[in-house]
């Protein structure tokens, strides 16, 4: 695949690959209809239904210790009576996911299971950060919070075989990860996780944040979904969280606080926070 354009590299790893993850359909329906406008309790409750397996694997993560249900979660209706539409979407999205962002990622140095509690501490620490921020939609910044390296999955896959030159390049050159996979493979994992998320259908300010988030001053007009998602990231990295190869070379962007009207004692808050969430949350990750 040496002789061939970027971009047409990108098109196959997106579009030819056999094995591409996918979202489960009741996932996607569930994901819409929380968004709509005909939302309600018994038509979410009554579309994850359809998905018996997807249905246990919400109920399992809504009994974990983080949530802190004051009672046993035994039906979906009452998931979404005591912890709310929006944190089921959350829950559906993420346990969709699980299975992708478990695995352990071999070009990145990633083990079994650090991708995956990775991205649920990011997807966390994004959620904290949106309401910090006051941004509108907080469980927007979870989703694109968890789904901010997937990328990493497709290129470690698929292209492996070309890393170890990635790896090298980043060392010789003390440059990002993110920088060197542009060098060597002509793009990076984010642009790669965008371009999934696309073929998932999901919003375009979501698909955004995920292609910018390593740098938020790339991307105009400036969205402060990417910008939650990439402080997100790097006070995860910060506290060595699902800390890979890639994540030694990867700093914050001088504007983040200012984009996000956060200081440095706001910066304290959360890095206590995710801390305690990642320590507390070992049924969850």
């Amino acid at each position: 695949m040496s002789n061939i354009t970027a971009e047409n590299r990108l098109h196959w790893l997106i579009e030819e690959t056999g094995d591409l993850p996918t979202l489960p359909k009741v996932a996607m329906e569930v994901a819409q209809l929380v968004d709509s406008q005909n939302a309600s309790a018994p038509k979410v409750a009554q579309a994850l239904a359809r998905d018996q397996v997807l249905t246990g694997q919400v109920l399992k993560m809504a009994n974990s210790a983080f949530y802190g249900a004051p009672r046993r979660i035994s039906t979906v209706t009452d998931a979404i009576v005591m912890l709310g539409m929006r944190t089921i979407r959350n829950m559906t999205v993420a346990v969709s996911c699980q299975d992708v962002l478990d695995n352990e990622v071999i070009s990145y140095a990633i083990r079994r299971g650090d991708l995956w509690k990775h991205s649920m501490c990011v997807a966390y620490a994004a959620q904290l950060i949106a309401k910090r921020a006051k941004y509108r939609i907080t469980e927007e910044a979870f989703v694109a919070g968890l789904l901010h390296d997937i990328g990493k999955v497709l290129i470690s896959s698929y292209m492996g075989s070309e890393f170890e030159e990635v790896t090298s390049h980043a060392q010789s050159m003390n440059q990002s990860f993110a920088g060197a996979e542009k060098d060597i493979l002509g793009f990076d994992h984010a642009e790669v996780g965008a371009r999934l998320a696309e073929h998932w259908n999901l919003p375009a300010h979501l698909v955004q944040a995920i292609r910018f988030h390593h740098a938020p001053s790339r991307q105009d007009p400036a969205n402060t979904l990417t910008s939650i998602v990439h402080l997100a990231d790097v006070l995860c990295i910060t506290l060595g969280i699902g800390l890979g190869t890639d994540g030694l070379q990867y700093d914050l962007e001088n504007a983040t606080l200012e984009t996000l009207d956060l200081d440095d004692d706001s910066l304290d808050t959360l890095l206590m926070q995710i801390s305690e969430f990642a320590s507390a949350s070992h049924d969850l990750l």
